[in-house]
């Protein structure tokens, strides 16, 4: 019984600092619906932005593996991978940049 109540009562110390504390919770990060579209307006346009310039530089290494294969089949073939796989990549960024576009159009209205 002694060991429940020692427990108990450190258990109730340890939230007093919290209960405290409750009162000075700082406000919501977004005022707004529009401020949250903003907000993930920016974060997509980095990310977009970071894309394409990794995919600019996979196209560049695949175009120099094009052309420093001399008629190699495996290197033409590791420059054609790398060339689809950078396009497939462009692909994925304009898509997810399209579905940031129909979010907000749904949830401005």
């Amino acid at each position: 019984m002694k060991k429940i109540i020692t427990t108990l009562t450190l258990i109730s110390l340890a939230a007093v600092p919290f209960v405290a504390a409750a009162d000075q919770i700082p406000d919501a990060p977004f005022e707004s619906v529009d401020d949250l579209i903003t907000k993930m307006d920016q974060i997509g346009d980095y990310i977009f932005t970071g894309l394409l310039v990794l995919a600019a530089i996979f196209l560049v290494v695949a175009g120099y593996f094009f052309v420093t294969a001399s008629g190699n089949a495996e290197k033409i073939k590791k420059a054609r991978e790398m060339l689809i796989n950078a396009l497939i990549g462009v692909a994925v960024g304009v898509a997810a940049k399209g579905l940031i576009a129909v979010i907000q159009n749904i949830v401005q209205g």
